[in-house]
């Protein structure tokens, strides 16, 4: 009975080793996938850290980007402003040597002439700048580009029209830089009659 007892204790032994075996491959298979997905999160986060780095550096270039842009914009403005400039003192000196020749000039249309030349060349700047004059007279009357001061009753234009410029209006390019002031024609009213 004690040889029994100590093969049924052989055999538990056994079973019990087998099992422990059992055990032990399967706690090694999940250690060996746990440093696999430890492996495998270390790897995501130092990628997530690198493109994490990666977005700073380009959000930094960005920046970077705008105020080399904003720079450049501040110097070109003042570039251009400096060549309307440069022109506008080249009239300023035809209108000082115009202004200096009245002194010994007793003639009125040589300093006209003279004057209408100084104009002339003040027009060809504006226009070389995009400046250009809005049509008024004899045109339909348009908010954006007209300021009406007054009406005239007129026959001698269709309702709406501009009938007389009273200061010049400019647009530069397709934008209003001055609308013109303009009276506009309204038809005449009859006057009624009322019997006594």
């Amino acid at each position: 009975m004690a040889d029994k007892k100590s093969d049924q204790n052989l055999q538990y032994k056994e079973i019990l080793t087998k099992k422990l075996k059992e055990k032990k491959e399967i706690i090694k298979k999940l250690q060996n996938k746990l440093l696999k997905a430890e492996k495998i999160n270390q790897e995501k986060e130092n990628l997530s850290k690198e493109y994490l780095e990666h977005l700073k550096r380009l959000q930094a270039d960005f920046e970077n980007y705008k105020k080399r842009e904003e720079k450049k914009k501040i110097e070109f403005i003042e570039f251009a402003k400096e060549g309307l400039l440069n022109n506008l003192l080249s009239i300023v000196d035809n209108l000082e040597r115009a202004l200096d020749s009245t002194k010994n000039e007793n003639n009125m249309e040589a300093i006209k002439h003279g004057i209408n030349n100084i104009l002339k060349e003040f027009y060809n700047t504006l226009d070389k700048e995009g400046v250009r004059h809005i049509k008024t007279i004899g045109y339909r009357f348009d908010p954006y580009k007209h300021e009406a001061i007054m009406t005239v009753e007129t026959n001698q234009y269709p309702e709406d029209t501009v009938t007389e410029e009273l200061r010049k209006g400019y647009y530069i390019k397709s934008k209003i830089l001055r609308p013109a002031m303009v009276k506009v024609a309204v038809p005449i009213k009859r006057k009624k009659y009322r019997l006594k």
